[in-house]
C-alpha cells in the first residue's frame, strides 16, 4: 500500500467546522495528515494527523533557509503560493511517502 501525506498549514484560529474536518481525517486512516500551526488549542487528533506548532514568523525562516533568494510571503494567505513547493520545502516530513498532497480546512474526506 502506498503512503500518502497531505500538508495543511493553517494560522489564526481554526473554522467552527474543524472537528468535522479532523473526523473526516480520522475516516482515512491510510492516508496522514500534517498540520502546521499556532493554534493550541485542544482537539481530538486522530492518530493519523500530526501537528507541528510554529509561530507564522518562524514558519517564514523555515521556508527562507530553502531557499537562495529572497521570499515574499507577508501573511498567511499567501502560502498558497508556495503549494506546488511543499515537498520541497517540508522534505523532512515527506521523506518516506510515496505520495504528498496539500488541502484546505474547508473539506471533507
Amino acid at each position: 500500500m502506498h503512503k500518502i501525506l497531505i500538508i495543511l498549514p493553517y494560522f489564526g484560529k481554526f473554522p467552527s467546522y474543524f472537528s468535522l474536518f479532523l473526523k473526516s481525517c480520522q475516516y482515512n486512516p491510510t492516508i496522514d495528515w500534517l498540520i502546521i500551526t499556532d493554534i493550541k488549542e485542544e482537539y481530538d487528533y486522530p492518530e493519523n494527523v500530526k501537528v507541528v506548532y510554529k509561530t507564522f514568523d518562524d514558519l517564514k525562516a523555515y521556508f527562507q533557509n530553502k531557499f537562495d533568494f529572497q521570499i515574499t510571503l507577508h501573511k498567511p494567505y499567501k502560502l498558497c503560493d508556495y503549494k506546488p513547493a511543499y515537498g520541497y520545502i517540508f522534505e523532512e516530513y515527506v521523506s518516506g511517502y510515496d505520495f504528498w498532497g496539500h488541502c484546505d480546512l474547508d473539506l471533507l474526506f
